[in-house]
């Protein structure tokens, strides 16, 4: 699926960047109740990423 237009495929990539925070937030806690520390560790930096990047996104979208 090739999308032609720049704004549907931003808007796609911030659904994506989304869901790719949420889920990695998920995974952190789900990582906390099992002592998985390096592993929530890693994954709340990728939510902290993504909230960045959300951020910057919508800041070039305008």
């Amino acid at each position: 699926m090739i999308i032609k237009d720049p704004k549907k495929l931003a808007q796609r990539m911030m659904i994506l960047c989304i869901l790719i925070g949420l889920v990695a937030l998920v995974v952190a806690i789900i990582a906390m109740f099992n002592q998985q520390h390096l592993i929530a560790f890693g994954m709340a930096a990728v939510a902290i990423i993504q909230i960045w990047n959300y951020k910057l996104w919508k800041q070039k979208a305008r």
